[in-house]
């Protein structure tokens, strides 16, 4: 998780980093309210330092939820008050059956809280600058995206202006912004009246995705920008490349097969073990299968000969203990050659999405061959007669 840096009113920064440990395991609980005290009209932006927050816990001050609630960290949340009655408040953090509470006091509403009667800070504009577009392979970090904000009577002088916060988020290309990852952004100049902000993401998915940047002032609600020309980021996370070929993989059943012309064999069926990945529960992420049939004899990787069609995960296959889930079963069908004649058949696996292929002899129990870490000498037998 990214570690937030919030910057109070008065320009001071405020670090309060995720602590060492699991901070679920110290249970729920509220250390402090700062403030502790604010108008009856509500308003006040109270931190809320304690253990075990989460994304699900919810806040209410005398019985009444948050006007906004923000999960900073599972030691942090930011909630504001929503309108009360002058006296004593009860704070209740939940989260499912646990819960929590301090006092909060609801004060007079020309009480002096510590308040200036400077204007409210809005934001005047903010841009997501550049890049307009990225290819990533997963696995890796993005290009480092740049964004402004200006806000009125802060960004103009130098140095970075207190009170502002920027956030690069991204998702699936076309959904909504608010549904999307964000991670925190940094200052990096002052550009006229602008501050320019910083950051970039790891991407651990393969898909098209859109991304940009976001500001809030004091604490107060996001804006979300977009590139001078309108609309967000574009980004294509492609496959990663693997240069090495899966951990271990083999046809396994049947050995030997009679289809005729044209007509489609019956099931053919395959094992891969890959580390990470086939031994999950269900498909590994990234793991492919096809099913090739050439002449007999032939290279399948340069033969021209050989046709290949996609086959479907099947189930989880156990290793070398029960309940393992160590290996991932696909199955799928070839077409006959309308020729008839002798062919052989073999699947072939990938690991990083089809960008690299092993080819996957006879092995394991069925026919009792060595699977694909002995080289590529044991296909399958078509018969067309």
């Amino acid at each position: 998780m990214m570690l937030g840096l919030l910057f109070a009113c008065g320009g001071d920064v405020v670090h309060h980093p995720e602590p060492e440990g699991d901070s679920a395991a110290l249970g729920l609980s509220i250390a402090a309210l700062e403030p502790a005290a604010g108008p009856a009209a509500g308003g006040t932006f109270v931190r809320i330092a304690g253990s075990g927050y989460t994304t699900a816990s919810a806040v209410t001050v005398a019985g009444t939820p948050c006007a906004t609630l923000t999960f900073l960290s599972s030691v942090e949340l930011f909630c504001t008050t929503p309108p009360g009655v002058i006296g004593a408040a009860e704070v209740v953090v939940t989260d499912g059956d646990e819960a929590a509470s301090s006092a909060f006091e609801y004060l007079a509403d020309d009480a002096d809280t510590g308040d200036t009667d400077e204007p409210v800070a809005t934001i005047t504009s903010c841009t997501l600058d550049s890049p307009a577009s990225m290819v990533v392979e997963s696995d890796n970090y993005g290009d480092t995206v740049l964004g402004s904000v200006v806000v009125a009577g802060r960004t103009e002088g130098e140095g970075q202006a207190p009170g502002v916060e920027g956030g690069l988020g991204w998702g699936p290309a076309g959904s909504d912004p608010s549904t999307w990852e964000w991670w925190e952004l940094g200052y990096v100049a002052s550009a006229g009246d602008a501050d320019q902000y910083d950051a970039s993401f790891y991407i651990d998915v393969v898909a098209a995705l859109e991304y940009t940047v976001r500001f809030r002032v004091d604490h107060g609600a996001w804006t979300t920008c977009e590139l001078s020309t309108g609309g967000y980021g574009q980004l294509e996370a492609t496959p990663p490349t693997v240069e090495e070929p899966v951990d271990y993989c083999h046809t396994q059943w049947p050995c030997s097969l009679t289809v005729e012309a044209g007509e489609d064999s019956e099931p053919v069926y395959a094992w891969i073990y890959e580390w990470g990945a086939s031994d999950q529960v269900g498909p590994g992420e990234g793991l492919q299968f096809e099913l090739g049939v050439g002449n007999d004899g032939t290279d399948p990787l340069a033969d021209n000969s050989w046709s290949w069609s996609p086959m479907t995960f099947n189930e989880d296959k156990d290793g070398g203990i029960v309940g393992d889930h160590a290996n991932d079963e696909f199955m799928g069908s070839f077409v006959a050659p309308m020729t008839p004649g002798s062919y052989d058949y073999v699947a072939r696996a990938s690991a990083d999405y089809g960008l690299t292929w092993t080819l996957c002899d006879l092995g394991g129990d069925s026919c009792s061959f060595g699977g694909s870490t002995d080289g590529y000498d044991d296909p399958g037998e078509c018969t067309v007669p």
